[in-house]
């Protein structure tokens, strides 16, 4: 099982239509399959966005006014690339840059 957390910088979402497109494309490019979401619009301003996966989640956190978004996902399928996922992240976000951790959870 892994991990994967970052922060991401360069994309401006300020809201609910903006990111959750992107996440479901996401998750469809990383073969994560999504069960159930959930996405809530803060005021003026941000999103907090979560796919329940089969696998386990996927969560962002969006912070416009800093033009950064901090996300994990947690997966315990064999075939997850953390690497493949935070390019896949870059390119679809438009991000300038990113900074991801990858923790091996015990199984």
């Amino acid at each position: 099982m892994k991990h994967l957390v970052g922060c991401v910088s360069g994309p401006q979402v300020m809201y609910t239509h903006q990111l959750e497109p992107i996440m479901i494309q996401i998750a469809k490019e990383c073969n994560l399959t999504v069960v159930n979401s959930a996405f809530h619009q803060f005021e003026p301003f941000g999103v907090t966005g979560v796919l329940v996966l089969s696998e386990s989640h996927f969560s962002v956190h969006t912070y416009p006014e800093d033009k950064k978004l901090y996300l994990d996902i947690f997966c315990c399928s064999e075939t997850f690339d953390p690497d493949q996922v935070g390019r896949t992240i870059l390119r679809l976000f438009e991000a300038d840059s990113a900074k991801f951790q990858t923790i091996d959870r015990l199984s």
